[in-house]
């Protein structure tokens, strides 16, 4: 087990405090702040990456990629599942806790004095140690929207937008145009930009953006992929790449347009210079490792258990699309819990085609969801619902209650898979000594 000094234990808790600051969109902040560091992040060779869903897939597949090419990679996401290090990697290996130590023990008065967010000293953390490391390349998710996310003082070497549906729209707004508005943000001018697939309304509002900006637009069509019968398969075909029978380490239909974007972002780099081959780009989908991502867990005389982090319309779609294909006229056993200011009923509403019973926990933080109104609306849809303390308690039951036959899935925030992924020992434990 990894020994925890009682120095970065400090500087988490004040890293963590700074989530009572709330979201402040705006780039005064952090630009104050990357200033003091000698502004890192001009120090890095990047790609940006924002969408309402697939980003963080879309940056995995990307440095999974890049690394079998070669390349010394660095990767900010958000959130993390259990452990604050996850957010940010170089080579796959999370940032030590030394370096956070240092950084926060540095910068410490400045940071409180000026009132940085969690989010801006994540951003400016993750900055400053891949210029430190000298990684080949940054892949960098946006947060929340990216026109004022705070990971918007970069400039890259391409802008990616995976998809754009409804998430966050007391911010962002309440239509695809405002949200493709506001995630257009990331595009500089004279960098490309690279789309995915997404109704016509938003790529409407990006093409506008990037002309303006004078981006050299990129799209992702259908046409440049087709799925095989296998569900990890697909081809590729675009331009001189073509690909057969190409592995996605993740399921489903919205994975391999994740995979199949990181392809198209690896094309535009190498007309950079960078240099990718054909093999990188196999073994980098097929290798590629995001938890939570309709993770399937097997274990011997147990349930399979299904782990997946879709939080809105769009990522319970996706969840609910893949688990149809890859367990056709299968019902699975649903452990849900969810953030407040999500669209529970849009969310919601394809869960009840693939739910046989449900469990509503809450999750832990201040941001959880009442589990009552979540089992109001999955009532209200004839799904038999029950309520627990906890998500580790409902699993535990879920698990102790089940057959090895069934499927149990636990979803609907990055919260709640966290927490069955930090306890999972002890849940199956329990069951192990009955």
């Amino acid at each position: 087990m990894r020994k925890t000094t009682d120095g970065y234990k400090s500087a988490l808790r004040f890293i963590l405090s700074r989530e009572l600051f709330g979201m402040k969109l705006g780039l005064e902040n952090i630009s104050n702040l990357l200033n003091s560091l000698g502004h890192p992040e001009k120090k890095l060779a990047a790609i940006h990456i924002a969408g309402t869903n697939g980003k963080g897939s879309t940056a995995a597949y990307i440095d999974s990629i890049l690394r079998k090419a070669g390349y010394k990679t660095g990767i900010f996401t958000s959130p993390h599942l259990v452990d604050f290090r996850e957010r940010v990697r170089v080579n796959g290996d999370q940032i030590n806790e030394r370096y956070i130590t240092s950084f926060i023990a540095k910068h410490r008065k400045e940071i409180s004095k000026n009132k940085i967010t969690f989010f801006e000293l994540c951003t400016a953390l993750a900055f400053n140690y891949f210029a430190d490391r000298r990684v080949d390349i940054a892949i960098i998710e946006t947060g929340l929207g990216g026109r004022l996310d705070a990971t918007n003082t970069i400039t890259p070497l391409v802008s990616i937008i995976t998809d754009i549906s409804y998430d966050h729209t007391h911010i962002l707004g309440r239509t695809l145009k405002k949200i493709a508005y506001e995630k257009a943000g990331i595009i500089k001018r004279n960098v490309p930009a690279l789309i995915g697939l997404m109704p016509p309304s938003a790529k409407k509002e990006i093409r506008q953006i990037a002309k303006l900006r004078k981006s050299k637009i990129h799209c992702l069509s259908e046409k440049n992929f087709r799925q095989n019968k296998q569900p990890f398969l697909f081809d590729y075909r675009h331009g001189l790449m073509k690909f057969s029978n190409l592995e996605s380490s993740l399921p489903g239909v919205h994975q391999i347009r994740n995979s199949a974007l990181s392809i198209r972002a690896m094309e535009i780099l190498g007309e950079k210079g960078y240099k990718i081959s054909n093999q990188a780009i196999r073994d980098g989908l097929k290798n590629a490792h995001w938890p939570g991502r309709f993770q399937i867990l097997y274990k011997p005389d147990q349930p399979t258990v299904i782990l997946d982090v879709g939080h809105n319309p769009g990522g319970f779609k996706a969840m609910t699309d893949c688990f149809k294909a890859l367990y056709p006229k299968r019902k699975a056993k649903i452990l849900i819990g969810m953030v407040s200011l999500k669209d529970l009923e849009k969310s919601l509403i394809s869960v009840p085609s693939i739910a046989k019973q449900a469990i509503v926990a809450p999750l832990k933080t201040h941001r959880t969801a009442n589990p009552l109104r979540i089992a109001k609306i999955l009532k209200n849809r004839k799904i038999d619902v029950s309520l627990s303390k906890s998500i580790k308690s409902a699993a535990r039951r879920m698990i102790d209650l089940s057959s090895p036959d069934d499927i149990i899935i636990i979803c609907g925030s990055h919260y709640g898979v966290g927490e069955f992924i930090a306890n999972q020992e002890k849940i199956y434990g329990d069951k192990k000594r009955k």
